[in-house]
């Protein structure tokens, strides 16, 4: 196991979230766990998780995409997935068929759903930008490089300051350089 939910709401705690419980904190862990190998890779997804969702407090973006050109495929899930292609994708890989496409509020629709979408997300379109891991910055920019367009934007220090508590306190030696 790489984390364990005293940790993960530890990190939680040390980032200013409030920690998660019950089945929504076993579905988070599981997931992770049955995602990544390392303690690193699993600071990094756990930063980004966090910042995405408001600490898991949100699986829908707030502003429901109003005004967005991703229109009613606007941010859903812990890892906010956003666009058609995107949605499509996620559908095409997990469930063999279109549904997310069709439903897309089926992704944030319960954790289980919210968390499988993301760690598709992480695993095609964020690890094979950012292996193996020694640049922070390669898993923001995969995931928000549009708009944080520099290790320098406010919002992607804020990324990197949550991946730099967790690695902490997942015990992560060498860090990731922050660009």
């Amino acid at each position: 196991m790489v984390v364990g939910t005293a940790q993960l709401n530890r990190v939680l705690s040390e980032c200013g979230f409030v920690p998660v419980a019950g089945d929504v904190l076993s579905e988070i862990v599981h997931q992770i766990n049955n995602s990544v190998s390392t303690t690193n890779e699993a600071a990094m997804f756990l930063a980004q998780l966090m910042h995405e969702s408001g600490g898991f407090r949100y699986r829908e973006e707030i502003s429901r995409g109003a005004g967005q050109p991703y229109g009613s495929y606007y941010g859903r899930g812990y890892i906010q997935l956003t666009w058609r292609e995107n949605y499509a994708a996620a559908s095409s890989y997990l469930f063999g068929d279109d549904r997310l496409v069709h439903s897309p509020d089926l992704v944030s629709a319960n954790p289980h759903m919210s968390m499988l979408v993301s760690v598709w997300y992480w695993e095609t379109r964020v690890r094979p930008q950012a292996a193996p891991f020694r640049n922070f910055y390669c898993t923001t920019k995969a995931i928000n490089g549009g708009i944080e367009n520099s290790p320098n934007h406010p919002s992607a220090k804020r990324r990197y300051s949550f991946y730099c508590t967790a690695a902490r306190v997942l015990g992560v030696v060498n860090l990731a350089s922050e660009a």
